[in-house]
């Protein structure tokens, strides 16, 4: 493979090896985040309830005279309460509701689009599933959608002394906002690092890359220009004559030149000299 190729084969795995590094950890962040809320609202709605419940049996003693009855004393109070409670977060919640004619009929006013005047949700509705557990007696966390549809996290515990359902929630999307936030931050200091990083490499290794080029067409081409004889050449002992693949003999020079690239040029050396010409080469 091209030196520089494998260069940008490197880079483009490291990219990726801190691209999946980043997003794990931001994964773990945010799993134990979600897991931290879901603490926090259980919590939370199992206090409220049982606080309701307490104003409930206190209000089911001494309040027997309230308009209405007991029940709607302890309900006057928690609606006082709410009316001063603008909710947690910027989505955050307490929902109350009873089951009324198949109906999740809600006792506080909302956080939301309805306001003062919240609209009641049919028993069976893919909505408001988390209040529909409550008043269905079970205590627990769910992600689910709420009353207007929305992903929430939400905490549901029954409210036993009143036949009530009580939910503390937030808006997932609450929650996931600074992960998503964080990524895109992250994603694109990572890409400013990572080109910053690649041309830096490039610039530092690009001489080295055009020597080791140079360097290795020199070689292909000095390849391309030998041809190398190799094995035991069969020679004749006395004529000096070599013995060719098909079993002719060949003088030396005729040899070589047709299983190389060498030629020849004739001369005489001393010793040679000295035998057959002796006048000249005095």
């Amino acid at each position: 493979m091209d030196p520089k190729k494998r260069v940008l084969l490197l880079t483009i795995i490291m990219s990726l090896l801190v691209v999946t590094t980043t997003i794990v950890s931001i994964g773990i962040l945010y799993g134990t985040a979600i897991t931290e809320e879901k603490i926090r609202l259980a919590e939370t709605a199992k206090s409220q309830a049982r606080l309701i419940e307490a104003v409930a049996s206190f209000d089911k003693k001494y309040s027997n005279d309230y308009p209405f009855g007991a029940r709607q004393a302890t309900l006057t109070q928690i609606r006082e309460a709410h009316s001063k409670y603008e909710g947690f977060g910027m989505t955050g919640e307490f929902a109350l509701a009873e089951k009324q004619n198949e109906q999740i009929v809600f006792l506080l006013s909302h956080r939301h689009y309805d306001l003062d005047n919240p609209k009641p949700v049919p028993w069976n509705s893919i909505f408001a599933k988390p209040m529909r557990l409550a008043l269905s007696g079970k205590s627990g966390v769910i992600i689910g959608l709420d009353y207007r549809g929305e992903e929430v996290i939400a905490a549901h515990e029954p409210v036993g002394e009143l036949g009530l359902g009580i939910v503390a929630k937030i808006d997932l999307s609450e929650v996931r906002a600074p992960f998503i936030r964080a990524v895109l931050i992250t994603g694109i200091f990572a890409v400013v690092l990572i080109v910053l990083g690649v041309s830096i490499f490039f610039k530092v290794t690009n001489p080295i890359l055009v020597k080791l080029n140079k360097t290795v067409e020199n070689l292909q081409k000095a390849l391309r220009e030998v041809r190398v004889l190799r094995g035991i050449l069969p020679i004749c002992s006395f004529c000096k004559k070599i013995r060719d693949d098909d079993g002719y003999w060949r003088q030396v020079e005729v040899y070589v030149k047709e299983h190389s690239d060498a030629d020849f040029s004739h001369s005489i050396c001393p010793d040679c000299m000295k035998k057959n010409y002796p006048n000249i080469y005095e």
